[in-house]
């Protein structure tokens, strides 16, 4: 029983990771939250599969490991999780620089912070005019600049 409940809970954390990937633009790298897990259910089946096989505290040891991972898993992803979702930033930006919604390129946009090589802020491409606008939304603070502004010819 105890084996099912470990696959149970890993399998829900994934797919709820899966379901927040494209709200955040996949900010922060889902694959990283998503490895662990993985090898959580792997393990888990395997002891289950042969009880015996094993030592006993080597089987209580992973076990150990296990409800550790299923644990801390989803607390880091939730303290790296942005302030703000994609569609969230989008309509905020529209609403700050009164843009509408369609003057937004398609597609989900990551730009490379410059500061920290680890973060990554929100890219938009606004058509405006005759002319493109970039702005670049810092998801973490909710501020936001313009990158570049590309005339069409």
């Amino acid at each position: 029983m105890v084996y099912f409940i470990l696959v149970l809970v890993a399998a829900i954390e994934v797919i709820v990771l899966l379901i927040n990937r494209p709200v955040f633009a996949n900010i922060p790298y889902v694959q990283v939250y998503i490895v662990p897990l993985l090898v959580v259910i792997v393990i888990t089946m395997l002891l289950s599969r042969n009880p015996k096989r094993f030592m006993r505290w080597f089987k209580q040891g992973l076990i150990t490991i296990s409800v550790v991972v299923l644990v801390f898993v989803p607390v880091l992803y939730a303290k790296n999780l942005p302030l703000y979702g994609y569609n969230e930033a989008k309509k905020m930006l529209a609403q700050r620089e009164q843009l509408l919604l369609s003057q937004f390129q398609k597609g989900k946009y990551v730009y490379p912070a410059k500061d920290s090589p680890k973060k990554y802020r929100y890219l938009f491409k606004v058509n405006r005019g005759n002319g493109m606008l970039e702005y670049v939304f810092d998801p973490y603070t909710g501020g936001y600049e313009v990158v570049t502004d590309v005339i069409k010819k």
